[in-house]
């Protein structure tokens, strides 16, 4: 019973809804309103049209090519002009004669460099007091040793001896030195150059003789 009651009461509803419509529809047609018909308006954006391109200028048109120069015809040579026979009546002039040369000028003779004066060598005297003969040692006598001993010496402007060397050996060293130790106390007359005394390098030999 309930289910029924309850499909009546929706069949009523149901109904009942149908009837409100049908009345707001004949309502609607009795008495229309006036409704407001609103035009749409168009609102439009002019759009520039981007310029065209400038049309890439014309390529210049190819040189013309280079006119041939005419070549230049060749000069005629010209005739030789015939020579005119010598007149008879023609007299050759005489040449002049060529003048005799300028003398020659003389040049001043040049001096000669003077010639530099001549040197005297030094000069000692062995055997005096100031230049004793070198002692000769007493092994060498018994040994019977015997020899030529040449020294280079460098005499100084005062007449002594600066510097020894040994140029020429005797072969025996005792000898050798004694020579050598002769001499450095030996006393020379300097060389002299122009009157003036000078260092002068002498050769000084000694002999070592038994007999």
């Amino acid at each position: 019973m309930s289910s029924k009651h309850s499909s009546l009461i929706s069949l009523l509803l149901v109904a009942g809804v149908h009837v409100g419509v049908l009345a707001a529809v004949v309502m609607s047609t009795s008495d229309p309103v006036p409704v407001d018909i609103i035009q749409p308006t168009i609102q439009g954006v002019i759009v520039m049209a981007e310029p065209e391109a400038a049309p890439p200028p014309p390529e210049p048109p190819p040189p013309p090519p280079p006119e041939k120069k005419p070549e230049p015809k060749p000069k005629p040579k010209p005739k030789p002009v015939p020579k005119a026979p010598p007149s008879e009546r023609a007299v050759k002039a005489p040449e002049p004669e060529p003048a005799p040369p300028p003398p020659p000028v003389e040049k001043p003779a040049e001096p000669k460099p003077a010639a530099p004066a001549p040197v005297l060598p030094p000069r000692a005297d062995a055997g005096q007091i100031s230049n004793p003969a070198p002692a000769y040692p007493s092994l060498s006598r018994r040994l019977r040793e015997e020899g030529l001993v040449v020294l280079e010496i460098l005499i100084l402007t005062d007449g002594s001896v600066g510097e020894i060397k040994l140029k020429a050996s005797s072969g025996f060293k005792r000898l050798d030195d004694a020579a050598i130790n002769a001499v450095k106390r030996w006393r020379y007359q300097p060389a002299t150059q122009g009157g003036k005394a000078i260092d002068f390098w002498y050769e000084q030999p000694l002999e070592f003789n038994l007999h």
